[in-house]
């Protein structure tokens, strides 16, 4: 079985594209794939059952450092053998399948910058660092994002989001790209790298 966590919204509503995604998901592995909200009450483990815990989250914030290990123990209490495995956000692969993304956005003539949510500093400080190295465009924080654009104009963001959220959709209404998930490419290299978790 493999879980799907993902951050939700209030109330634990879990975005339409993700739960789409999912579907999509379960049929290229053909094999069920659940969807926990860290904004939801919990998903019941059933005894016995082995897990893959994907966590879709892109940056190692405290979802990633503190909720998942507490999501993994509570599933290993209620009798399932879990393995999670690293965030999204740290995989190779996933950061080989932005940067195509981000270069085929900039031979369109586009100036594209990743705009990320604020993160505190030491190690999600060194992660954008090195996400930054790896995806070859600057990285700025959502909270210096109109700093930026005053100073280059022709800088289009590209939201680090898989699903539309409050940034997304600001940034898009000032002519940013869509959120990932909305991007057919990325979506479908998405669920082609998750279909080998069997």
């Amino acid at each position: 079985m493999l879980r799907l966590v993902v951050h939700g919204r209030s109330g634990g509503e879990i975005p339409a594209c993700l739960l789409a995604f999912a579907d999509d998901l379960a049929v290229e592995r053909q094999a069920p794939v659940e969807v926990e909200a860290l904004t939801a009450d919990p998903l019941p483990t059933e005894s016995g059952t082995s897990y893959w815990l994907m966590p879709l989250l892109l940056l190692p914030g405290t979802h990633a450092c503190s909720d998942l290990p507490q999501i993994r123990a509570r599933m290993r209490h209620e009798g399932g053998e879990v393995t999670m495995v690293p965030f999204l956000g740290a995989w190779p692969l996933w950061w080989q399948i932005l940067r195509g993304w981000i270069a085929t956005s900039q031979g369109c003539g586009q100036d594209v910058v990743v705009v990320h949510h604020p993160l505190r500093s030491g190690l999600p400080s060194r992660y954008l660092s090195l996400l930054e190295g790896q995806l070859g465009c600057k990285l700025v924080s959502a909270d210096t994002w109109e700093a930026h654009l005053k100073q280059h104009p022709s800088a289009c963001p590209l939201p680090l989001a898989l699903a539309p959220n409050r940034m997304a959709e600001t940034l898009r209404q000032a002519g940013g790209l869509p959120s990932l998930l909305d991007d057919q490419q990325l979506r479908s290299s998405l669920i082609s790298l998750l279909s080998h978790l069997s």
